[in-house]
């Protein structure tokens, strides 16, 4: 099953703060306001820590920027081998999405996305990721149930087929 990257705000609420810096003069970027939207995995079983970053330039997406906050030996015990070296250390730090629209330069956001990857940014994310963690736990999450077969027992608790009873 894909679990969807989710906004944090749409997570946690109005309170959640969206980072934007305006650009001038900048030698690979247009000028205009960038604004950096960190999204989040929903599955619980998953503890990648990383955050997808969609970057907006006046309103229109632009980039997608992954960045992980481990070390690539965390990267390569999360992944489960230890051939996939070039793998990890691309999971940690900023690397662009493989989605990515690339509209600016990605080499341009790249630099721009460390330049601004200060410890206070980071720890907001981190922040983030542990609360989406909480919020999306087991007892949160809404387990659809397996689908149901013509000749199992109804689920309603009549004791008769399924097929003779609710379907």
């Amino acid at each position: 099953m894909l679990y969807p990257f989710i906004p944090a705000g749409e997570i946690l609420g109005p309170e959640c703060q969206i980072r934007s810096v305006v650009l001038a003069a900048d030698p690979y970027l247009p000028d205009g306001e960038y604004t950096f939207l960190d999204t989040y995995c929903t599955d619980n079983t998953c503890d990648c820590r990383k955050t997808i970053i969609q970057i907006f330039h006046d309103e229109k997406l632009v980039s997608i920027v992954n960045f992980g906050w481990e070390s690539p030996k965390f990267y390569l015990r999360w992944l489960g081998s230890t051939r996939d070296v070039e793998l990890a250390k691309e999971m940690s730090g900023a690397s662009i999405d493989p989605s990515s629209p690339d509209l600016v330069s990605p080499q341009g956001i790249l630099l721009l996305v460390k330049h601004l990857m200060d410890p206070k940014w980071i720890s907001m994310l981190k922040e983030n990721y542990r609360l989406i963690r909480k919020t999306t736990k087991p007892d949160n999450v809404i387990q659809m149930p397996a689908k149901i077969t013509r000749n199992a027992s109804c689920p309603c608790g009549s004791g008769k087929k399924y097929k003779n009873c609710c379907l």
